[in-house]
């Protein structure tokens, strides 16, 4: 087996030679505490913290649970079984270690001992076991329900260890277990509330759920018993704002902590702002258009290859996010290994795009589909006006964010603007798009290159192997273009000057077990 466990001896020697040093340093520390830096400060009790949501909720319940908006509330009361740190490397959260065989058919997690949910039944092996359960139980309906369909079961091997066996090789499976998956949920509220679960939530996380006003505000109170020590928040309030500019006048009014997702020109703003701090935590995913392969003139790979061609990013990049923004090649953000390994991506030629339009024969008219966010419209006008001069004639219709997502998934769209936050292992964000059986190919592409691909990414541990596939991942995109990739998806940040202890992460996700307001 290999394990994965908490690298706490470094850390305990290193304490053990800073003890040795206090003497020395002592009176010098007397005459420099005037000038340390915030972050040196103690953790202030107390206060509210209010953080912008894209959308309201579906629910408060994992198995509802459909983007990285639904988990920033999901990870305030449950936390996860495993974390992400900055880098996006896996490591232990409420599972203290982790194991898996060498072919990755098994995996083990053992439990940290002591730690109970908000109701104070006990956070076990068999409760994690009854909430694998209840996700794999079709009648639920969990959305994520096809991620797990290697699972072949899932048991108690001892009080606080669960094992998990797997149909097939599954490299990606632990990711999962920072992820909704990972969400463990009371079984006892679950017996208790029944339907009503989804607005009722019970969890082991930092914080209590309180009350739902839907479409106005969601609020979580301290937990006095998390399992990693104080809480320093009295309360968490979470605040559903589809607008961005909305979101920034509110943060700017004082009547929000954090906004999330923030525009590049308000970031730019913001870092020269006293009154805000941003923080860039890198990137896990990528902005692109994605295109319907079953739907008239795209259907060509002549056409898919034109369009791709007569899109100039590196202007895009710098009009639309004022160069804050990567040009993308990949699906793979910054913080994944298999990031810009790709040979030949189609770049800026609107002579080329001419040629293979020349090729195609006939005239193209695309309907573009994008959500109602002012930067999007932008963005799809950018566009619209790059293809025209190449000869492509587009329709653009905005959707509420709900409504775009049902007509992705539904495919009822052609050319259709979005993004994907990305997930902590590369095969989060490949096999469920571009595998022909992938629950969210909502591109069709069908291609059985890709799907050997994408099952020998999931039949091996080693990385050095894993970077091989995925580089041959990244040239069939390339070649085929399901997606036409634009830049990378940066989760920016930006709060309130007195917001401290926030935890830069690349999936953008706010962990507010450790944030306090500076007063």
């Amino acid at each position: 087996m290999v394990l994965f466990t908490d690298s706490w001896w470094p850390r305990l020697r290193a304490c053990a030679r800073a003890l040795r040093c206090v003497d020395v340093l002592a009176v010098l520390a007397l005459g420099l505490w005037a000038a340390l830096p915030s972050y040196a400060q103690s953790p202030v009790r107390g206060g509210v913290l209010s953080i912008s949501l894209e959308s309201d909720l579906p629910g408060i319940d994992p198995v509802v649970f459909a983007s990285n908006n639904d988990k920033q509330a999901g990870i305030l009361v449950y936390d996860t079984l495993l974390d992400v740190d900055k880098k996006g490397k896996l490591i232990p959260h409420l599972a203290e270690s982790f194991e898996s065989t060498p072919d990755a058919t098994r995996f083990k997690i053992t439990l940290r001992r002591g730690v109970k949910f908000h109701d104070d039944t006990p956070f076990d092996a068999a409760a994690v076991v009854a909430h694998f359960h209840r996700l794999m139980n079709p009648a639920t309906r969990y959305k994520g329900l096809s991620a797990l369909k290697d699972l072949e079961s899932v048991s108690v091997t001892s009080d606080l260890e669960v094992t998990f066996k797997m149909k097939s090789p599954s490299a990606q499976f632990l990711s999962l277990l920072t992820e909704a998956p990972g969400m463990v949920v009371s079984p006892a509220a679950v017996k208790k509330y029944g339907e009503n679960y989804l607005s009722s939530p019970v969890g082991a996380g930092p914080f209590v759920f309180k009350e739902w006003r839907r479409g106005s505000q969601i609020v979580f109170t301290r937990n006095s018993n998390y399992w990693k020590g104080p809480v320093h928040l009295d309360e968490v309030i979470l605040r559903p704002m589809s607008d961005e500019q909305t979101r920034v006048a509110s943060l700017k009014a004082g009547n929000l902590d954090i906004a999330m997702n923030a525009p590049a020109k308000d970031v730019i703003e913001a870092r020269n702002d006293k009154k805000f701090q941003v923080y860039d935590p890198g990137s896990l995913g990528s902005n692109f258009l994605q295109i319907n392969l079953t739907q008239p003139d795209v259907s060509d790979t002549r056409v898919r290859q034109a369009l791709a061609h007569a899109i100039d990013r590196a202007v895009i990049t710098k009009v639309i996010t004022r160069g804050l923004s990567k040009v993308a090649n990949t699906p793979f953000g910054s913080d994944l290994p298999p990031h810009e390994l790709v040979d030949a991506y189609p770049q800026y030629d609107p002579a080329k795009s001419k040629a293979l339009l020349a090729a195609y024969g006939k005239p193209v008219k695309l309907k573009f589909t994008i959500s109602t966010s002012p930067l999007s419209g932008l963005l799809a006008q950018a566009i619209q006006q790059m293809w025209k001069k190449v000869g492509i004639e587009t329709e653009i219709t905005p959707l509420e964010f709900v409504q775009l997502i049902r007509a992705s998934s539904t495919r009822q769209y052609q050319v259709m603007l979005y993004r994907f936050q990305g997930g902590s292992d590369p095969d989060r964000n490949v096999y469920s798009f571009f595998h022909s059986k992938g629950n969210n190919n909502v591109t069709a592409l069908d291609n059985p290159e890709m799907d050997r691909l994408l099952e020998a990414g999931r039949a091996t541990l080693d990385p050095a192997e894993r970077l091989k596939v995925y580089r041959q991942v990244n040239n069939l995109l390339a070649r085929e273009l399901p997606y036409l990739f634009l830049y990378y998806f940066n989760n920016y940040i930006i709060a309130q000057a007195n917001i401290k202890g926030i935890q830069p992460n690349p999936d953008g996700i706010i962990r507010a077990g450790t944030v306090w307001k500076e007063r």
